[in-house]
């Protein structure tokens, strides 16, 4: 009876050991987990706000935005998408940390039309103010 437990131990421990080794690790540091939120959120809010209402909703876009923002955009083109169109979707890219308070963000923007499928990249460079993370900038690189 004894031979049976130990070998029942024996085969949980390496199920158990087998399945630790199964897991995918994030590999990831914490600041980008944490600026990928703040930039998903941020580019969620404003696609799927009317651009008259993000003027009402001034409190929000101050959640997410440092106050001395700077875009590479030029005159026409909306500061966030670099273009003059209203992307269709967007998704979180690559990030790279720079130092401890500051992150770069890749935003890849699509528009969609018909059957053809556009794709543009924007970096939001991203910053520690306090305990919050903030788009500090957006440019195109």
């Amino acid at each position: 009876m004894r031979s049976r437990e130990l070998l029942l131990i024996l085969c949980l421990l390496v199920t158990a050991v087998w399945i630790a080794s199964c897991s995918i690790p994030n590999l990831e540091g914490q600041q980008c987990t944490e600026t990928r939120d703040v930039v998903r959120e941020f580019y969620s809010w404003y696609l799927g706000t009317d651009p008259a209402m993000r003027e009402k909703q001034r409190d929000v876009h101050d959640r997410y935005i440092a106050s001395n923002f700077r875009s590479a955009a030029v005159s026409g083109l909306d500061p966030f998408f670099l273009s003059d169109t209203t992307p269709t979707t967007f998704k979180i890219g690559k990030c790279e940390v720079k130092d401890d308070s500051h992150v770069d963000i890749q935003v890849q923007i699509y528009w969609r039309q018909e059957q053809k499928i556009d794709q543009k990249e924007v970096y939001a460079d991203v910053e520690k103010v306090g305990d919050k993370w903030l788009i500090d900038e957006v440019n195109g690189r």
